[in-house]
């Protein structure tokens, strides 16, 4: 059985007051732009009718309650977030359900009989902002451009931890007479392979309409829940910080999964996420929406977001510049410049404390939780849109075919197709890495193995296209030799994901019994013939639709995905299907009817109205996906699927 348990409630006592952000423009005007993302646009202009809702559940004083990370030997860190830099922060284990804000200060200050003290270790993210489209309480002008925020990160590891039973704790933050006071949550020490667990799937939140509702009920349906696995996306503008912390429509990040939501949902219904992190060990990964762009020469953070540049283009760029920037040739100075004008996953990283691998660190990983191997991997790229103008001349914008007319010449501001992040190439650091991890002796060991990652080769979503590769540049000349544009494509030789990783991960001698994935907003699974399960099950707050013969849902009306005109190869785009090939399996327990054929079951599910969530049991292996109806107060989930690891 798990050891964890419910928290314990107990009253708020002395809080802190919350902080408005300060800061100064740092922005300058861009040269081009790209297209709106597949949900950066979701972050509406503050004066968008969304139903806006103070934040309820949180102690006063804390940007977030706390939340578990990196488990071990009767240990465990404990971290959160806080508006300002404060005095002393500390987690209080033992005799703490008595505690008032006295005797918390008293504890840190003095100590107290019964009450451990475990100082924590403060520091500020380096880049939070906030812009005219973020939703908190006083947005800056337009004219302000992005606005630097203060937000600090404290963090404690917690040792004595009982390995048989929950250990109550709380944390406390004190700031000169305010004291800040966490109500009573439970904490445990890394799960042994013969404790029961259970896990939560879950990807794709990005302040979505349903997202709150997701997270409650899959508290009040699957109840305990010890392990988050999170597959990307967990946001849409990484370094904006209300969307991590403190949406003012109640769709933070940490507001969901710690059940302190206060949303009113388009059904009028009012939800508060569900109680997660507070007790239970997380994992996520990096998606697309984890990755900031260039934030040099921009005036927002969707235009930052929307506008990053491969690496190798910045390091470049950086040589032809360093007397000027970096007269002392200093590495920081150096390092920093490329991270501005290229990508950044830096507020992540510190946001989270993960599993470290050597060569690609909190990036990708690989660690054991209980009788299961978790591998995270770094598998995900730019999105942009799907414009194909043919003519050079008339391209206004990037997108993933082609670059705007206006950045030829000046390669900072160039978009360069749907470039990856990070290679998973034969011969990458990551592809050697994971070869070698799947030959481990703790993967060996384990009973399930879990592959973790945002972009999959297996799935019926919209976003499995273009192939998962790096893209292939046909530069476009005058008639006297002039380079007038560039042009992208996307063969299937080139899919990465197919290529590379698929035969990794699926080889018949493979220990990987799932693949998760997100990215698509959609729920669907699939089955190789070695037995390798693919789930995506990422349609949490809206879907991007699902494209084969029994849809008709999605942006596209007959089910299939667009294809680019020519001068493109227009058979580089996959109309439906997925590059690996497999066939959708119909869930087994109750599915939707395709509308394209409402005498079939739909082998999927991808809705704007539904949301699904997943749970993982790893004394059984049997995986359970739940379904509920978003649109209609008071509708209660309903199992949707039931398959098991051993299939």
């Amino acid at each position: 059985m798990s050891r964890r348990g419910l928290a314990l409630t107990t009253v708020t006592l002395l809080s802190l007051p919350l902080v408005s952000c300060a800061g100064a423009n740092i922005a300058a005007t861009a040269a081009s732009s790209s297209g709106a993302s597949e949900s950066s646009s979701a972050a509406e202009s503050p004066t968008s009718t969304a139903t806006v809702a103070p934040v309820s559940g949180r102690t006063e004083g804390l940007l977030t309650d706390p939340f578990l990370q990196l488990p071990g030997d009767q240990q465990v860190n404990v971290a959160w977030f806080t508006e300002t830099e404060g005095a002393a922060h500390a987690v209080l284990t033992g005799d703490i359900d008595a505690l008032d804000a006295a005797a918390a200060r008293k504890a840190v200050d003095a100590g107290v009989d019964g009450v451990n003290v475990f100082a924590a270790d403060t520091m500020k993210l380096s880049r939070m902002f906030e812009d005219a489209k973020s939703f908190v309480e006083s947005p800056p002008a337009e004219s302000e451009g992005i606005v630097a925020r203060d937000v600090f990160r404290h963090e404690a590891t917690v040792t004595g931890l009982d390995k048989t039973d929950d250990t109550p704790y709380r944390v406390v933050s004190i700031d000169g007479d305010d004291v800040a006071l966490s109500e009573v949550f439970t904490a445990n020490d890394e799960y042994t392979s013969d404790e029961d667990l259970t896990m939560l799937l879950t990807s794709d939140h990005q302040q979505k309409d349903h997202s709150p509702a997701n997270l409650q009920w899959a508290v009040e349906t699957i109840g305990g829940i010890d392990v988050a696995l999170v597959a990307g996306d967990l946001i849409n503008v990484p370094d904006r910080a209300s969307e991590w912390f403190d949406d003012s429509r109640g769709l933070a990040y940490f507001e969901g999964m710690q059940g302190n939501a206060n949303y009113t949902a388009t059904n009028g219904e009012t939800y508060h996420g569900g109680e997660i992190l507070q007790n239970a060990h997380s994992y996520p990964v990096i998606g697309n929406h984890e990755v900031m762009g260039r934030i040099d020469g921009q005036t927002s953070l969707d235009s930052v977001f929307n506008n990053p540049v491969p690496r190798k283009v910045a390091e470049a760029e950086y040589e032809k510049v360093a007397q000027e920037v970096n007269p002392g040739n200093s590495p920081e100075v150096k390092d920093k410049w490329i991270e501005d004008n290229s990508f950044s996953t830096t507020s992540y990283e510190e946001i989270f404390s993960l599993p470290e691998s050597a060569p690609g660190g909190e990036k990708y990983y690989a660690t054991t939780i209980g009788n299961t191997r978790l591998i995270s991997l770094y598998s995900t790229r730019i999105w942009r849109s799907e414009d194909a103008e043919p003519d050079p001349a008339k391209r206004e914008k990037h997108s993933r075919y082609q670059d705007a007319a206006a950045s030829i010449g000046k390669p900072l501001e160039r978009g360069y197709g749907d470039f990856v992040f990070e290679d998973i190439a034969v011969g990458s650091q990551q592809y050697d890495w994971l070869k070698k991890e799947l030959t481990s002796k703790e993967t060996s060991a384990a009973e399930h193995v879990i592959v973790m990652l945002h972009e999959s080769p297996v799935s019926n979503g919209k976003n499995v296209m273009p192939h998962f590769g790096n893209p292939v540049v046909t530069e476009e000349k005058d008639d006297a030799g002039k380079v007038i544009g560039y042009r992208y494509d996307y063969p299937e030789e080139g899919n990465i994901l197919l290529t590379s990783l698929l035969p990794l991960v699926d080889a018949k001698d493979s220990p990987v019994d799932l693949v998760f994935n997100g990215h698509s907003h959609l729920w669907n699974r699939f089955q190789s013939d070695n037995g390798v399960n693919f789930l995506e099950t990422s349609n949490v707050g809206n879907s991007y639709g699902f494209y084969g013969p029994l849809s008709t849902d999605g942006s596209n009306k007959d089910g299939k995905r667009n294809q680019p005109p020519a001068p493109w190869t227009p058979e580089n785009v996959l109309e439906q299907g997925n590059p690996a090939g497999l066939e959708a399996i119909t869930p087994t327990e109750n599915p939707l009817k395709s509308l394209a054929d409402s005498s079939q079951d739909a082998p999927f599910v991808a809705s704007n109205d539904y949301s699904v969530f997943t749970s993982f049991d790893t004394a059984t292996g049997e995986v359970t996906s739940w379904i509920f109806d978003g649109t209609t107060p008071g509708a209660k989930p309903e199992k949707l699927d039931v398959f098991t690891l051993a299939d």
